[in-house]
């Protein structure tokens, strides 16, 4: 069965990192974890977004994300400037784009950010293509309003830069699923 990943990130200035996480998922399990994710969306909120959580939700998604048994790829860009994001945003896609070919990944959804970010992000996909840095996987955005898988990224990659802000409660709790890499990304 497909490997896919669902990737969405988490910046954290306080702490000089930037983490991008990404779900891993097989292809027969993506409909079953969508829905089992829309609960995770309350009331008038279109989606959950762990920014916007207090944290008793927080501990609750996290053991959500505990209870799926499901792998997840982070990589932490530790030392950024937060005037070179998009620079750490780079390194660290191309890190977590090469680890998720090695283990397989025939596709990944990057949550949307905006047109013009979105075009970086390709451009910077046909760089690592030309480069030879990956060759396969496919990479491709969506809105994560669209896509509840992309929120158990966004859970995991709150829950990670939670801890590096020095909040580790909620990254004990999904820690056994996690696979963590750390780059230095200036």
């Amino acid at each position: 069965m497909p490997l896919h990943a669902f990737a969405d990130e988490s910046i954290r200035t306080s702490a000089n990192v930037y983490v991008l996480a990404a779900l891993l998922i097989d292809e027969a399990d993506m409909t079953s974890v969508r829905v089992e994710a829309r609960l995770l969306g309350k009331g008038s909120q279109p989606r959950f977004h762990w920014r916007d959580q207090v944290p008793a939700d927080r501990r609750k998604a996290a053991a959500f994300v505990l209870g799926l048994r499901l792998n997840h790829l982070v990589v932490v860009g530790a030392g950024i400037d937060p005037r070179r994001q998009e620079r750490a945003r780079r390194k660290c896609l191309h890190e977590l784009l090469t680890q998720l070919e090695n283990q397989g990944v025939e596709h990944a959804w990057l949550e949307s950010r905006d047109p013009v970010s979105d075009g970086r992000d390709i451009a910077a996909v046909r760089a690592f293509r030309a480069a030879h840095l990956i060759s396969e996987i496919r990479v491709e955005h969506e809105h994560a309003v669209n896509e509840p898988l992309l929120w158990v990224a966004d859970l995991v990659a709150g829950a990670v830069g939670a801890a590096e802000a020095g909040e580790p409660q909620y990254k004990l709790i999904i820690a056994d699923g996690v696979t963590e890499h750390r780059i230095e990304v200036d």
